[in-house]
């Protein structure tokens, strides 16, 4: 297998340790991103013996935080990244619940858009060129079930975000699929994540209960799925949207 790079934003969270715990299986080298420096080196140590990672601390709510992590990279001696895994993203929820678009502060509104929609953008236009020169590439853009079908509780934030990371993967793969470049979304349904422990017990079990497999899914089955859209075997998927939610929504 060709050596390759991965950088994974959002790794210190649970979806994201899910997501390095793939690559780093599957022979990558791993480029761990969050901001949470002391959950970030927790995630560092759980996979010391699995493979080689290093971790970079920084917000992307800094427009230069792309260009850290590539000189980063470099100074670390590592080959440019051919692969990036968008996930860090964030949901504002008001004791277990989200604000209707009446009640929700434009404040909230531009700080969801700025983490979960020009923080991708950037992080790939970050390593796009890199990816051309060497003529492979693989950009996988984390939306959500709420982006896709009814967003029941997500709030018009978080559910608009995620929908706008589809058009972005879409055009991304649209532009730069010719360079051997592709780019895709995944959309989880209830993962049992950080993320998941702000809804409340009843808003928990209800989502359940809508999920014909009678659970939340894991990140690791969320990571493996990701895991095998950033392979050599992959390269003919490419602007698509793959749905891991356990059968909560059907297309």
């Amino acid at each position: 297998m060709t050596e390759r790079v991965a950088v994974v934003t959002g790794a210190a969270g649970t979806i994201g340790q899910g997501v390095v715990e793939n690559l780093l299986e599957h022979g990558r080298k791993v480029v761990l991103v969050d901001r949470d420096e002391a959950r970030l080196a927790k995630a560092k140590d759980r996979f010391a013996r699995q493979g080689e990672m290093m971790a970079v601390v920084v917000d992307l709510l800094e427009e230069g935080a792309p260009a850290l992590v590539a000189s980063s990279i470099e100074e670390n001696g590592w080959q440019p990244a051919t692969i990036v895994v968008n996930n860090a993203a964030i949901t504002v929820k008001h004791e277990g619940r989200s604000h209707n678009v009446l009640e929700m502060s434009l404040d909230e509104w531009s700080l969801v858009h700025r983490i979960n929609v020009t923080a991708p953008m950037l992080m790939a236009r970050q390593f796009l060129p890199g990816m051309v020169e060497q003529k492979w590439g693989r950009i996988v853009n984390i939306s959500s079930r709420a982006g896709r079908y009814n967003p029941h509780q997500a709030g018009p934030s978080y559910a608009t975000t995620k929908a706008a990371v589809l058009g972005l993967s879409r055009s991304i793969a649209n532009d730069f699929s010719k360079h051997g470049i592709t780019c895709n979304s995944v959309a989880p349904g209830l993962v049992m994540s950080d993320m998941t422990g702000q809804l409340t017990p009843q808003l928990l079990e209800a989502l359940v209960a809508r999920t014909p497999v009678g659970r939340g899914g894991s990140a690791r089955e969320l990571g493996a799925a990701i895991a095998f859209l950033v392979s050599e075997d992959a390269g003919f998927i490419t602007g698509t949207c793959l749905d891991v939610n356990g059968g909560q929504s059907m297309s």
